[in-house]
C-alpha cells in the first residue's frame, strides 16, 4: 500500500515547494529578457542516484554492469554523471526558454544541482518510487551579475511505473527517466517564470 501511496506523496510535496516560491518580476520586464546562456553546477554534498548513469561509466572502463557500484564513487565516475546531467538539463532549459526570451536585456540562468534520483527498475518492482531532481535556479542579469530572480529548491519528479507490469511497460514504452525528469523541471521552471 505504501508503495502505491509514496508516488503521491513525493507528489504532494514537490507542489507545495513550488507554491510557496513567487514570481516577482512583471511580465513586461520578463519579456524584455534575452537567455544569453545557461550554467549547470551541482551544491556541495549533491546526491546523485542514478544507475543508468553509473552503468554507462564501468561500461568506458570495461567493467561488468552488475560491478558498477565498485567504481561509482571514483572522482572519474562523479564527474562523467555530473557531466552527463549537466549537459541534458543546460540543453532542456535552453530549449524550453531560448525561443520565449528573445529580448534584448541579456540573462543567464545558474543552476544548482541538490538532489537527483533516478528509482531503480528493483527498487520500482519492490518498493516503488518516482524520479526527483532539485535544484536552486538563480536568473542573473548578464552584464552586471546581480540576481534578477531565485528558485531556491525547485522540485521536478517524474512518475514512474510501479511493480513488475509497470515496470516493464515504463521501461518499453517512455522515454528515459533522467530525460523525463528534466524535461519536467525546464517546462516546470519556463511555466513558473512565464507565468503561465
Amino acid at each position: 500500500m505504501l508503495a502505491r501511496l509514496l508516488p503521491a506523496i513525493l507528489l504532494t510535496f514537490a507542489l507545495a515547494g513550488c507554491a510557496t516560491v513567487t514570481n516577482t518580476v512583471p511580465a513586461d520586464r520578463i519579456a524584455s529578457f534575452k537567455l544569453e546562456s545557461v550554467t549547470v553546477g551541482f551544491a556541495d554534498g549533491a546526491r546523485i542516484w542514478w544507475g543508468d548513469g553509473e552503468r554507462a561509466f564501468a561500461a568506458t572502463k570495461g567493467i561488468a554492469a552488475q560491478d558498477a557500484e565498485s567504481v561509482a564513487n571514483t572522482p572519474e565516475a562523479q564527474a562523467y554523471l555530473r557531466k552527463a546531467i549537466s549537459d541534458r538539463l543546460r540543453a532542456a532549459l535552453e530549449k524550453r526558454l531560448k525561443g520565449e526570451l528573445t529580448g534584448s536585456h541579456p540573462v543567464r540562468l545558474v543552476v544548482r544541482v541538490k538532489d537527483l534520483q533516478i528509482s531503480s527498475a528493483i527498487q520500482r518492482i519492490i518498493v516503488g518510487g518516482a524520479h526527483h531532481l532539485k535544484a536552486d535556479v538563480d536568473l542573473v542579469d548578464a552584464r552586471t551579475g546581480q540576481l534578477i530572480l531565485a528558485f531556491p529548491e525547485q522540485t521536478a519528479i517524474a512518475m514512474a511505473g510501479q511493480g513488475i507490469g509497470g515496470t516493464m511497460l515504463d521501461q518499453a514504452l517512455l522515454p528515459d527517466p533522467l530525460d523525463r525528469v528534466i524535461n519536467n523541471f525546464a517546462d516546470g521552471y519556463g511555466n513558473w517564470l512565464l507565468q503561465k
